[in-house]
């Protein structure tokens, strides 16, 4: 099993792990600060040995990192990586900027709840339920999320039980539950004093750090479906 560094340190930006599995141009790490994809967050980008990292992804619990090109590395080798630091950051910006909207949703205008999400390194869509998203509406969003980011509030994760997660159903913030129901580790991430949710990626270390949130764009996905675009800049 991959040890998952950034889960540790999100601002580690290059470590040393031996090799644990070979399948073809994908090797897996005992472990590793690069970010396999899941939960709308991008797979992180970069070098392992020089060699291009293009894709990372999480097997029952190892996490292969795809080169660019096969390598003559053997099973126990020490390899040394670095991540694509300045991309990463933008992501950890971005993701941060997410939960911010998504507590100042649920603090705002009831329960709302989430359809789906994706965090790009430029830019990141959030899909929720409510009834009605006009521009007045996305501008209490807008201007209540950059409230939140001046409080220059810390953001931490740990991990904590499945009793813990049964209890809080808070936690939560799909609507499509089964997206949970694999989890065999359950970590929080938590703006201090302001929300806590279920999530795996990488945040800076506060509030302010994300910078000025900007609500992009605005659509019509279907019944009680709505989707922004956010930037931070």
């Amino acid at each position: 099993m991959t040890k998952k560094l950034y889960w540790e340190d999100a601002y580690l930006k290059e470590f040393d792990a031996k090799l644990i599995a070979i399948n073809g141009n994908q090797i897996a790490l005992d472990q590793t600060c690069f970010y396999a994809k899941s939960g709308g967050q991008l797979a992180d980008t970069g070098e392992i040995n020089g060699g291009k990292v293009l894709d990372v992804v999480e097997v029952d619990g190892d996490i292969y990192h795809t080169l660019e090109r096969e390598s003559s590395l053997k099973l126990g080798d020490v390899v040394h990586g670095n991540i694509d630091w300045e991309r990463r950051y933008a992501i950890m910006r971005l993701h941060s900027a997410a939960h911010v909207i998504s507590a100042v949703l649920i603090k705002n205008f009831g329960n709302v709840m989430f359809t789906g999400s994706q965090i790009y390194e430029d830019r990141a869509r959030m899909d929720f339920n409510i009834e009605k998203l006009d521009e007045e509406i996305a501008k209490v969003i807008e201007e209540k999320s950059n409230e939140v980011v001046k409080m220059n509030l810390s953001i931490t994760s740990r991990i904590i039980t499945k009793e813990e997660v049964e209890s809080n159903s808070n936690l939560f913030r799909l609507m499509d539950t089964s997206h949970y129901q694999g989890f065999k580790v359950f970590r929080v991430v938590e703006i201090k004093d302001f929300d806590m949710q279920l999530d795996g990626g990488t945040h800076v270390r506060n509030t302010e750090e994300i910078g000025k949130i900007k609500i992009v764009k605005r659509e019509n996905k279907g019944k009680n479906n709505r989707r922004i675009t956010i930037q931070v800049e």
